[in-house]
């Protein structure tokens, strides 16, 4: 399969599958079917630029609608992605990799091997290496590499619910069908501490001490806080960002947009199934305070400065307090490499039996390159971290739940150069697939060049907010899920920048009708252009939208955004 990124000739083909028009190979033209390209393929000869990006090249940190997601991904997008040097093979250890060896204990043995050696890269050779239970990212610095997505393959036989300590089942539903991933970048304490309490609702960031409060309120773009004591931060510090969501929801309001509409919403009503004793947004579990990680790049007496701009204004009504970031996975990653699943029929929604590919909780600065998933129940997931980076991955094989997943806080992360494959076995009757997803407070995250033949851009609820889908092209044949007890869709400022639908469809991708101080730009494919949800919030939303129906300039929102701030 080598690498499964897509590539721009991708672009130039049709839902069913053939190439459109001609294409050009070494200089000459290549005869193709003789049939005009599909309107929603055929890009402006010269497309205009948006209006709106010289808007935001005038603010990029404040701009009502439109993100500074230009620090998204890997150490912000500021450096490479390492290629930590081979510290052991594998087969050392006793993998086999033969496809019948139970290569499980082999491969966590080695894992524990390089980090104790002070990190580097597990090499995998060639070969399949079956698995029964979780491979264990528990350390930094530590990369799991194969030889190349058709070389190296992981064959996970069991399913999480299957092969580990404990089965996270609630009457019927499994919460393995948003959670965890069988290759789980995650410290060790946290992992013992959600199967302790036999919840993974409880998957951020966890043990941290706050070392200062802020005193004094902040508006958005600023980098400078004012603190009580800096006297335990240093440049190079990652912190965490805390700030208080208080029973009367002025900051789930202010993260909305602080649009007309927030002040009617019923804000209380979160409520959940896993735990029924929470009523409120303010109880419960990883919402009772938003928290960033961010890190600190000067000190100077009670002044510290960030090395990114704040998302929303701040205000010490909300006890704003820097902390320690607790138990963390730094520098590591999962490269050339596919993870397979043992085929098995997806289950109803919600019911699935966790066969999901590589998932990040509580890491800084990771990343998965040229990793395939298939058969899967989730694919990718994202789960409380920061500056992930997942360049080059795809997901294929049978239909799943979420191809990928963004929750729970998860900040400032990238997933680019990615694909969603046609499923080769549909949905039964009772699943639901919903695409690349994001939830939860989550914020600063970028989806780029991609291409998606099945999924829809979703959100999952409780209020994500600066987030940005850009230069994807997408069969938009999925529906949005969350549960209507978890608040709103969509908080302030998201931007869906140059997609190309082939299939028509804008559901949930023109939501500018329906989101608060949203930009929608750019989207081709349609004649009509409507999101086809309804709106949580009443009133004047403050969103825009330009270049409905055609292709704009800049085509990559982030790229372009990365490429101006650097």
């Amino acid at each position: 399969m080598g690498n499964r990124g897509p590539r721009r000739r991708d672009l130039l083909r049709m839902a069913g599958g053939g190439l459109v028009g001609a294409a050009t190979l070494g200089g000459s033209a290549r005869a193709a079917v003789a049939q005009p390209a599909p309107p929603y393929l055929a890009p402006a000869p010269h497309p205009a630029p948006a209006q709106l990006w010289q808007e935001y090249l005038a603010a990029p940190d404040t701009h009502p609608q439109i993100p500074n997601v230009s620090y998204a991904g890997y150490r912000r997008g500021e450096r490479d992605i390492p290629r930590l040097p081979e510290r052991v093979n594998a087969k050392t250890f006793g993998a086999a990799g033969d496809g019948n060896t139970d290569d499980t204990v082999a491969i966590n043995a080695a894992i524990d091997a390089t980090a104790a050696a002070g990190g580097g890269a597990v090499l995998l050779p060639p070969g399949t290496y079956k698995t029964s239970g979780l491979i264990r990212m528990h350390h930094s610095g530590v990369v799991l590499r194969g030889l190349g997505t058709s070389r190296t393959v992981i064959f996970c036989d069991k399913s999480l619910e299957e092969g580990y300590a404990f089965n996270r089942r609630e009457g019927d539903l499994s919460q393995w069908s948003w959670s965890g991933g069988l290759v789980w970048f995650v410290p060790k304490r946290l992992l013992e501490s959600m199967r302790d309490a036999e919840f993974l609702g409880n998957e951020g960031w966890m043990d941290n001490e706050t070392l200062t409060p802020v005193v004094a309120d902040a508006s958005r773009g600023a980098r400078t806080l004012t603190v009580e004591d800096a006297g335990d931060i240093r440049a190079g510090d990652h912190v965490l960002l805390a700030v208080r969501n208080l029973p009367d929801s002025s900051l789930l309001a202010h993260l909305a947009g602080d649009v007309d509409g927030t002040a009617a919403y019923d804000w209380n009503s979160r409520a959940t199934r896993l735990r029924p004793e929470i009523s409120t947004w303010a109880g419960a579990p990883n919402f009772v305070d938003y928290r960033w990680p961010v890190e600190v790049i000067h000190v100077s007496g009670d002044q510290v400065t960030l090395a990114q701009p704040l998302k929303f204004d701040l205000r010490t009504v909300w006890e704003p307090r820097l902390q320690t970031l607790g138990p963390v996975v730094r520098e590591s990653g999962i490269e050339d490499l596919t993870l397979r699943m043992r085929l098995t029929q997806q289950q109803p929604h919600n019911r699935d039996f966790g066969f999901n590919g590589p998932a990040f909780s509580a890491a800084l600065n990771c990343w998965a390159r040229n990793v395939h998933v298939e058969n899967a129940d989730n694919g990718f997931g994202l789960h409380s971290c920061k500056g992930v980076t997942l360049r080059d991955v795809s997901v294929g094989g049978r239909q799943r739940h979420h191809s990928y997943i963004c929750r729970v806080q998860a900040h400032d992360n990238l997933v680019t150069r990615f694909r969603i494959d046609r499923a080769t076995v549909p949905l039964p009757s009772g699943s639901t697939h919903h695409g690349i997803n994001v939830e939860g407070l989550a914020s600063g995250n970028v989806w780029s060049d991609g291409v998606m033949e099945n999924g829809t851009f979703d959100s999952h609820r409780a209020l994500p907010f600066e987030n940005v889908r850009t230069d994807i092209t997408v069969t938009n044949d999925a529906f949005v899920g969350g549960a209507g007890d978890a608040g709103p869709r969509f908080g302030a400022r998201f931007a869906h920048w140059n997609v190309r639908v082939t299939n028509g469809r804008t559901y949930a991708i023109a939501i500018h009708d329906m989101a608060p101080r949203a930009a929608v730009v750019g989207i081709a494919g349609a004649t009509t252009f409507a999101s086809g949800l309804p709106r949580d919030f009443t009133g004047d939303l403050g969103s825009v939208s330009e270049a409905l129906g055609s292709g704009v300039v800049p085509a990559d929102l982030h790229a372009a955004q990365l490429r101006a701030r650097l």
